[in-house]
């Protein structure tokens, strides 16, 4: 039972003391709750008219993405299928040499593939290996377009420091003379080695389709093996039983991990002569994986193909598929369908960044939606939450183990290329630790989609909001900013103290927070203006805000357990103004204090 303070008796006996308010929770609109992200999987048509940082990754101004591409792709994912051809990896282009490119201002170079050498003079599209070594000290992007073209404001892969060195496979439509035109924000040097072609066909076919396997299977890591392969060290990967026997090449994600120091690694089909190309970079410590499709060999009874190691790393292989060799029926599944880079996914014109164990689905375009069994993109992801993996796959099918892109930590930007299957619900994302997601489409393999065989995924709620804070209560004409640690040193620096041992926001507890009402700027001073229907904001370190609405309030004492006792009356989360008070709620006195307490409507991410 609440009773009203009687100023004669003794404080410390006081469970509560009067209960001046009792508010009924109002609804209140909000962009969405935490329950509501589970059931959206388009984006808005809309771009933010202000990119800021976002400027960093080629797209976002003016980027199209979801089922807003029907119509400027409709004539390109129709034109001719056509079948793969593997080649011995060649370099083609590096312009720390000045070689094998035409220089066409804008930091844009001119490459080109058909009829260059080796390669067949009749290539529709080619799968390169595209190297860049940023020569700024500033954060830039790559991007490979079919020559001619205007530049569709996509992107191939990311640098972020000086002298950083970044590989990347990249499958894009040969354009004006059989050639590529490859952009960058900023000057870079690049290196463009083929790994094969597509080669047009109006039939059907034996050899040069892709068979996605029915799960991505780990072939080979060598953390589970006898020791980390050394500088110098070739690996051989062996696919017996994993692909057939006269498969003439695998599509896979090469990882290195734990690299001593800077240096590459380059597939190459067993039995063969390495060539000097590269396929994935790595600087001293880094995990890093690319995606690949190597022409395969037999060698001593084993199908498959070799990694050198210049500097040594750990090696994982993850097979997701293989080429198709003449042993094979004749089929038109598996055909591959160039068309000009498109943008399907961008989750930061949304501002829903995928939360830690969060799945992010999109849809594929007519005729994608209906003739596709896989798709050829390009993954970039941002603002990576902490170490952890992204995986592609078929949207509302069971999610392997397997990753498709590694970060090494937060606030990274990192690309990587993948053939990913897809079902009649499109393709989705799942994210370990989080962060935004961007896709771009560059074909798509002829077929049907598979079946979606389970429901969409359960997203937990994002992890407790990191302090600090920024604390916003229009009634009171409060902004502060909420810090944890020393009570004395926070409050009597003017801001708010986030009351240690209480939730977080986020956490679906109930948190407390103290300000002073008078002394040191007062923020607090109107507390007693709040009521019923007003709000309270909170805005996260990790850029969230949270909505809460005022449910009660009490006066209590000055002791902690019956203030931290008050702050638990309403159910559900919350959060708890605490400050000295007098009994009519006006300041002040330090032997009393006013809880206000709010209780959670809703949160959104500011992306």
């Amino acid at each position: 039972m609440f009773r009203r303070l009687q100023p004669s008796q003794p404080m410390k006996s006081l469970a509560f003391v009067d209960k001046r308010r009792n508010l009924q929770p109002m609804n209140l609109p909000v962009q969405f709750s935490e329950g509501d992200h589970n059931s959206a999987d388009e984006l808005g048509a809309s771009v933010p008219g202000s990119l800021g940082r976002r400027a960093f990754i080629a797209g976002t101004t003016g980027a199209v993405v979801g089922a807003a591409v029907l119509s400027s792709t409709a004539s390109a994912v129709e034109s001719g299928a056509s079948y793969f051809e593997s080649l011995t990896p060649t370099r083609l282009c590096d312009t720390r040499e000045g070689k094998g490119y035409t220089s066409l201002g804008n930091n844009t170079i001119r490459v080109k593939i058909a009829g260059n050498g080796s390669v067949p003079s009749d290539a529709v599209a080619a799968v390169l290996t595209v190297t860049a070594v940023n020569r700024t000290g500033g954060r830039t992007w790559v991007s490979a377009y079919p020559a001619g073209e205007a530049f569709r404001e996509t992107s191939s892969l990311n640098l972020a420091y000086f002298d950083e060195r970044v590989a990347n496979l990249v499958t894009v439509k040969l354009g004006v003379g059989g050639s590529v035109d490859i952009r960058s924000l900023r000057h870079v040097d690049l290196i463009v080695d083929v790994a094969g072609v597509y080669r047009p066909t109006s039939s059907s076919v034996k050899a040069g389709r892709f068979v996605a396997l029915s799960a991505v299977r780990r072939v080979l890591d060598t953390r589970t093996t006898a020791g980390k392969p050394g500088a110098g060290s070739v690996v051989t990967v062996n696919l017996n039983g994993t692909v057939p026997a006269d498969a003439i090449a695998v599509v896979a994600n090469l990882t290195g991990v734990e690299a001593p120091r800077r240096g590459y690694l380059t597939a190459y089909p067993l039995g063969g002569a390495r060539p000097e190309t590269s396929n994935l970079n790595l600087a001293a410590g880094q995990n890093r994986a690319v995606g690949i499709m190597t022409k395969l060999g037999t060698a001593g009874g084993i199908r498959g193909f070799n990694v050198y190691l210049l500097s040594g790393a750990h090696v994982v292989v993850d097979v997701a598929g293989y080429i198709t060799g003449s042993n094979t029926g004749a089929s038109s599944a598996g055909l591959f369908v160039p068309i000009r880079p498109v943008r399907m996914l961008d989750t930061r014109l949304d501002k829903r960044r995928l939360w830690p164990g969060w799945t992010r689905a999109f849809t594929l375009p007519s005729p994608m939606n209906s003739k596709a069994s896989a798709i050829a993109t390009n993954l970039t992801v941002t603002e990576t939450m902490n170490r952890g993996y992204f995986s592609m796959f078929a949207a509302q099918t069971v999610r392997r183990e397997s990753s498709t892109l590694n970060a090494a930590g937060p606030a990274q930007t990192l690309a990587n290329h993948a053939i990913s299957a897809v079902s009649t619900k499109g393709v989705a994302i799942y994210s370990l630790k989080g962060g935004h997601v961007i896709c771009d489409v560059t074909g798509w393999f002829t077929g049907s989609p598979g079946s979606a065989t389970t429901g969409v995924p359960a997203d937990p709620p994002p992890p407790p909001g990191p302090l600090p804070w920024s604390l916003s209560v229009p009634k009171m004409g409060l902004g502060s900013g909420v810090y944890a640690g020393s009570s004395k040193s926070i409050v009597d620096a003017g801001h708010t103290w986030h009351w240690t041992g209480t939730g977080l926001v986020g956490q679906g507890a109930h948190t407390a927070v103290f300000g002073h009402r008078t002394e040191h700027g007062g923020p607090y001073r109107y507390q007693h203006y709040v009521g019923a229907g007003d709000l309270l904001y909170v805005t996260t370190g990790d850029n969230r805000r949270y909505t809460y609405q005022m449910a009660s309030e009490y006066i209590t004492s000055k002791y902690a357990d019956q203030i931290l006792a008050a702050t638990r009356q309403v159910g559900g989360e919350t959060f708890s103004l605490v400050a000295c008070s007098k009994t009519n709620r006006l300041p002040t006195n330090l032997a009393y204090r006013i809880v206000s307490t709010f209780k959670l409507v809703g949160w959104v991410d500011l992306g």
